[in-house]
């Protein structure tokens, strides 16, 4: 007999989420390819679309994990002395990089069995000392394609069993090119 996983329920109980999957959408959405959240030409256990993949370094993760995008700007505040002026000026000096967290389960559908293949393929992507590229139509708006890998862990899933929780934290990464000038001072781009 095979087993039966709703990924809205293995997301609510394993990440505290309690939202609607994206693969149940109307067929007008489906129709639409073009817009953000293309549908991959992958399915899930279901036999329904994937709606936005994740790729890093050229792996897909499995189960179309959730993602989280944040990022601060730097900004520097000088307090204005004296006057009847109230407040402070503000200088935006730069934005920072992006933080990125993925979170996600590991199952094989039809499997009763401990999800070694995507895990390792996970703990594999973790470990790597390198910036990866990084494929997702979100972060394309936000002009990411390359991440770094800060942190990783596996967390605990009782009463979940042939599933394993995850959690990516990553910082996006930009190329930086210098240039020196006639004088030898730098320039950058």
């Amino acid at each position: 007999m095979a087993n039966t996983f709703n990924l809205k329920t293995l997301t609510a109980a394993s990440h505290g989420y309690n939202t609607v999957p994206p693969f149940y959408l109307n067929k007008e959405a489906l129709a639409n390819r073009n817009k953000i959240g293309r549908f991959s030409s992958l399915k899930n256990h279901m036999g329904r679309p994937y709606f936005m993949d994740v790729f890093i370094d050229g792996e897909r993760l499995p189960n179309e994990p959730l993602l989280t995008f944040s990022a601060q700007k730097q900004i520097v505040k000088t307090n204005i002395i004296g006057g009847e002026q109230k407040g402070s000026v503000k200088e935006i000096v730069n934005s920072s990089d992006f933080k990125i967290k993925i979170e996600g389960v590991c199952i094989e559908p039809g499997k009763k069995e401990y999800p070694t293949n995507q895990v390792e393929k996970i703990i594999s992507l973790c470990q790597k000392q390198q910036a990866m590229d990084f494929e997702n139509d979100l972060a394309e708006l936000f002009g990411i394609n390359k991440i770094i890998i800060t942190s990783y862990n596996f967390d605990k899933m009782q009463g979940q069993p042939y599933s394993q929780r995850y959690t990516i934290n990553a910082i996006s990464d930009d190329d930086f090119y210098v240039e020196l000038n006639n004088r030898g001072k730098l320039l950058s781009n």
